[in-house]
């Protein structure tokens, strides 16, 4: 029972951060701890190896447990690369309609309310979420007015880290 109670262990934590990783940007605080702790983990085993007089090292557990870090870098990494593909998918709707009232009007709405329902059934969120308590001080999901020839698109994602749209190139990119 012990002998598989390791690997057990290691997946099941892998699989919590996979999962971390899909229900919010924030997990991704937890990368650098699991790095680190893997590092101390490695160094330490090396060090008890090294030492004259000692027996010889049981380097099996320290496997297991580099292997689950690797494997919840892994989940992590492909949870927080989801949530930015959701986002893309979620503000898809709302850049056509930009462009279609742009090209209706010459100019950009003022907000996302004067698109609905005409041109888009509900408004986007950065949260991913359908509720609207999910998005306290964000009316337009993210979406602002910069002049009335053009606009950009922000969500906040990891601690201070933004992940925008550019209107003139038509691409997404993160920045802080």
């Amino acid at each position: 029972m012990t002998r598989w109670l390791l690997p057990v262990l290691v997946l099941l934590g892998a699989a919590t951060m996979t999962l971390l990783g899909h229900r919010s940007f924030n997990a991704a605080l937890l990368v650098p701890f699991l790095v680190l702790g893997g590092g101390v983990l490695a160094l330490v085993t090396l060090v008890r190896a090294l030492l004259p007089g000692r027996r010889a090292v049981n380097f099996i557990i320290p496997a297991y447990l580099l292997g689950g870090i690797a494997l919840a870098y892994a989940g992590m990494t492909r949870g927080m690369s989801w949530r930015f593909d959701r986002i893309e998918e979620e503000f898809a709707p709302l850049i056509q309609a930009l462009d279609t009232y742009h090209a209706e009007t010459g100019q950009y709405p003022e907000s996302v309310a004067e698109l609905i329902p005409a041109h888009l059934s509900k408004a986007p969120s950065c949260e991913l979420e359908d509720s609207p308590e999910h998005r306290p001080g964000i009316a337009d999901g993210g979406y602002f007015r910069r002049t009335a020839d053009t606009y950009g698109i922000t969500c906040m994602t990891i601690v201070f880290w933004k992940y925008s749209y550019n209107p003139d190139k038509k691409y997404w990119y993160g920045w802080d």
